[in-house]
């Protein structure tokens, strides 16, 4: 393989140089395909960096401008003089095509990084000080990199293209997101949208699991993967709490292995149902579950599964470097990683947070979004803040017996408000309070 040329077609990038010099508008046509670095030849690389230079500056692009140019920036020697320049002008090339010729270019670029991706994971291999779980991962990682950028659909558009887009939408009418199974909280947040970050915090033993939870069972029900990150429970534990929900079983009981014999039919009923859905738990420990980790684990299940319907992970604060000076900062790039997951996957992102101790000694115990803990840009990079509080966990007497309350404290796209639902902790589920 060393004695092999890399893939490279120079007739090819000569047209796409020769066109830019004869035609002020081709540049237009190709410079969100092309990059200097695409082009083999390093001459044509010089070339086109100081067109696209000239273009930034809405100076031309013709043959005589580029030259003094790359005169003036002692290059002209480097690219073969001002004969090379004339060669390429000097070429017949249809301007019309340029788009199409430019693909052919960036088509023997990505093999070439195809190759130096090869290279890359043949040494990785043979690193013997790297674990192999790590050395797949970043194989992956690698891949995945170069499919991602293959792919280009972050492509950027014209606004008359966008408005095409828009005004399909409008014919296609009203379209939620997914039902979170609660119709007030639907109201609110207009259901669960593909490419949202949502956060929902609340101090410990609030119910902030259950509603993960919940919200994970209500999409997988439609038949829709769920992928759930579990740092604070084991997939045995997580799995026993999908079983409280479907069976009315005490998940306390669960956990504990006790069921009584009354409770064997609906158990199995539960297993059934269960046994159908689309739920797929990851209990990686969070000294190892990484935004890289969790890229790879959700390539593999859209790769087997289809197109994922949510994501989830309990909790973000026990992720990253706990010992860090500034674990806001550690926090603040997890969250900004996380939104960065929700767009690459079209899926909702459900991450769970922590709530300040600080609350506790407050009269008033229902959390703000400044009581976050760590919380660095995760109140930024959310679409969605959701902050839980149950009065019966605090006021063994208060009137909302059985209620938890969901505050929308943030929603980049409709309204913020409270509401109540009717949440058993011992099961787990939800249900809409009834209006009288």
């Amino acid at each position: 393989m060393a004695d092999k040329l890399p893939p490279q077609n120079i007739e090819a990038e000569s047209s796409v140089l020769a066109s830019c010099l004869l035609d002020s508008d081709a540049l237009a046509k190709i410079v969100d395909i092309l990059t200097p670095e695409k082009f083999y030849v390093s001459a044509h690389q010089q070339i086109y960096r100081a067109i696209l230079e000239l273009y930034r500056q809405n100076q031309p692009t013709d043959l005589l401008t580029v030259t003094s140019w790359l005169h003036d920036q002692k290059l002209l020697t480097k690219v073969g003089g001002r004969s090379q320049l004339s060669k390429l002008v000097d070429r017949k090339v249809s301007t019309v095509n340029i788009d199409h010729t430019a693909l052919l270019v960036l088509a023997q670029y990505q093999r070439r990084q195809l190759i130096k991706v090869g290279n890359e994971i043949l040494e990785l291999g043979y690193d013997v000080t790297k674990e192999i779980k790590e050395v797949l991962e970043q194989s992956e990682s690698k891949i995945f990199h170069l499919t991602s950028l293959a792919a280009d659909k972050f492509k950027p558009q014209v606004i008359s293209d966008c408005l095409m887009s828009v005004l399909q939408e409008f014919k296609q009418g009203y379209t939620p997101g997914f039902t979170t199974g609660l119709t007030d909280l639907d109201t609110l947040i207009g259901g669960l949208n593909k490419q949202d970050l949502i956060v929902i915090a609340a101090r410990a033993s609030m119910g902030k699991t259950w509603l993960a939870c919940h919200l994970a069972n209500s999409l997988a029900i439609q038949q829709l993967p769920v992928v759930f990150f579990s740092t604070e429970m084991s997939k045995s534990q997580l799995t026993k709490r999908f079983l409280a929900m479907h069976s009315g079983i005490d998940s306390s009981r669960l956990i504990r292995n006790q069921i009584y014999r009354d409770e064997i039919d609906n158990l199995k009923q539960a297993l059934c149902t269960l046994l159908k859905l689309p739920i797929i738990i990851d209990d990686t420990p969070a000294l190892y579950l990484n935004p890289s980790r969790i890229y790879s684990v959700l390539r593999r299940v859209k790769s087997s599964q289809g197109n994922l319907g949510i994501v989830v992970i309990d909790y973000i604060q026990k992720l990253g470097d706990r010992s860090a000076a500034n674990r806001a900062q550690v926090v603040g790039k997890l969250s900004g990683a996380f939104k960065d997951i929700a767009k690459e996957f079209d899926v909702p992102f459900i991450a769970l947070a922590q709530i300040n101790r600080g609350v506790e000694n407050q009269t008033n115990k229902r959390p703000t979004m400044a009581d976050i803990k760590d919380s660095g840009d995760i109140e930024q990079d959310m679409d969605i803040g959701l902050l839980l509080y149950r009065d019966d966990y605090y006021n063994a007497d208060t009137q909302d017996l059985g209620v938890m309350e969901i505050n929308v404290a943030k929603n980049r796209n409709g309204a913020t408000g409270i509401c109540k639902v009717s949440f058993s902790p011992s099961v787990g589920t939800f249900r809409d309070i009834a209006v009288s």
